[in-house]
C-alpha cells in the first residue's frame, strides 16, 4: 500500500515534518536516517476477528513523498500442522494487501495530517 505526496518546501525538511506528523499520531519511530532520506515506525499491533496484523509505515522522500504501509499477519496453524508441545502454534505470512477497513484506519489520519501540512496527493485516497 503506497500513497504518495508532492511538496513545495526544501527537501530538506520534508522528511522532518512526515516525523512530526507521524510522532503526533502516536507512532513511534525506529529508524530515522536523514541522510537517506527515509523513516520507519515501529511495528504496531491491530486486532481482527482472530488475525492479528503488524504493520509499519515507511516514508522516503524523493521528488515526491512516498508512504509506505507493509503488514504481516499472525494466523494459528491446524492442529496437525503444529508441533507436539504447542510451540509453533502461530505462523507468520506476509500480506500484500490488508482489509480495507484497517487500510483506512491507518492511511486516512496520515492522509489528513499530510493534507494539513500543505502536502498534496499525487493518487486519490
Amino acid at each position: 500500500m503506497v500513497r504518495e505526496y508532492s511538496y513545495k518546501i526544501p527537501k530538506s525538511d520534508v522528511l522532518e515534518h512526515c516525523r512530526n506528523i507521524l510522532v503526533k499520531l502516536d507512532y513511534d519511530i525506529d529508524i530515522y536516517a536523514s541522510e537517506s532520506d527515509i523513516l520507519i515506525t515501529k511495528p504496531i499491533k491491530i486486532r481482527r476477528g482472530l488475525r492479528t496484523y503488524d504493520y509499519i509505515v515507511f516514508a522516503q522522500v524523493t521528488d515526491r513523498i512516498e508512504i509506505y504501509v507493509a503488514a504481516e499477519s499472525s494466523i494459528f496453524k491446524r492442529e496437525s500442522e503444529s508441533t507436539v508441545g504447542g510451540s509453533g502454534l502461530i505462523a507468520k505470512q506476509s500480506e500484500d494487501a490488508l482489509p480495507f477497513s484497517l487500510q483506512k484506519k491507518i492511511l486516512i489520519p496520515i492522509h489528513k495530517s499530510m493534507i494539513k501540512q500543505k502536502f498534496r496527493p499525487r493518487k486519490n485516497i
